[in-house]
């Protein structure tokens, strides 16, 4: 055996390496018994019977049922239209209290004050106090929603020398107004007092200064409708210039409605009726140049001039 070993290591045929017996080197430390091991295929019934108490098989968290999942669903959007409703509510309030603020709380009643009355010459023939009383009588009215119809109806029945009145909001609750006076044009004698009138025939309470340089209108005959004669005389003063307008002393209109001008100076002016009144001013402006005491211009096509 050894020789054929040798031949084997000396080329010959290569050794065989012999397997070793593992299942012999393996000794059991313990009997083991079958019965402490479950064949899968077996029941485990049993294990279940020995933890009877159901709890224990049950997760460590609870799974929240579908019931609760709708309750939070729904209280959350009830908290949301809550929420908004809140924002609706304060928003309505807000704007309500902005609204009764601005137009009916006391902080914007109108007040009077000095220096609220606007557009009057100092020597204007307005009553100042007068109109200032008119105007306290309308204190406590909201500043937004001034009425200046029943304003200017006030002032009318009150200061027959007021023309126009209007209001002017004033940052945050003060009303100025601006005033437009009456001029007068001339006065209409009567007697031995002369009533100023402005251009559309107003009566008007002028001081004497002013009085005594307005172009008096003689009385109207009895036999005539006082309304058209002072439409007529009315229309010849409008057609003049207000400095030629300044030159004349006196007016006078006869039953036939025939207008006649007296001028400071003392020449007399035919002026006829009152039509074609631009054209006769024109006429009468170009003729004023000559020393003539008379002039007709009543038919404008053929002006007379005499001494």
């Amino acid at each position: 055996m050894a020789n054929s070993k040798s031949e084997q290591a000396q080329g010959g045929v290569a050794p065989i390496n012999e397997m070793r017996d593992f299942a012999q080197d393996v000794v059991p430390t313990a009997l083991v018994d079958t019965e402490d091991y479950i064949d899968v295929e077996d029941d485990i019934e049993p294990i279940i019977d020995e933890h009877s108490n159901v709890e224990d098989l049950k997760p460590a968290v609870r799974p929240v049922e579908l019931s609760e999942r709708r309750q939070e669903r729904r209280a959350e959007r009830r908290r949301i239209r809550l929420k908004q409703s809140g924002y609706v509510l304060g928003a309505v309030s807000g704007f309500l209290l902005i609204l009764w603020i601005i137009l009916f709380s006391p902080l914007f009643a109108y007040e009077y004050h000095v220096g609220d009355i606007r557009g009057l010459a100092d020597n204007s023939i307005v009553d100042k106090n007068k109109l200032a009383d008119v105007l306290k009588s309308h204190n406590g009215e909201h500043v937004l929603l001034f009425d200046d119809e029943k304003l200017q109806a006030d002032v009318e029945n009150t200061i027959a020398e007021v023309d126009r009145i209007s209001s002017v909001y004033r940052f945050p609750n003060r009303l100025a107004f601006d005033v437009v006076a009456h001029v007068p044009v001339a006065c209409v004698v009567d007697g031995e007092e002369c009533q100023g009138i402005a251009q559309d025939g107003t009566k008007l309470t002028v001081p004497s200064d002013q009085l005594a340089s307005l172009p008096k209108i003689k009385g109207f005959p009895e036999d005539i409708d006082r309304k058209d004669a002072m439409t007529a005389v009315m229309s010849v003063l409008d057609a003049l210039p207000d400095d030629f307008r300044a030159t004349i002393s006196q007016l006078s209109i006869d039953q036939h409605q025939m207008v006649q001008l007296t001028l400071t100076d003392g020449r007399t002016v035919a002026w006829g009726k009152s039509e074609e009144n631009e054209r006769k001013a024109k006429i009468l402006a170009s003729l004023l140049g000559l020393e003539a005491k008379f002039i007709d211009i009543s038919a404008p096509n053929a002006p007379v001039t005499s001494n």
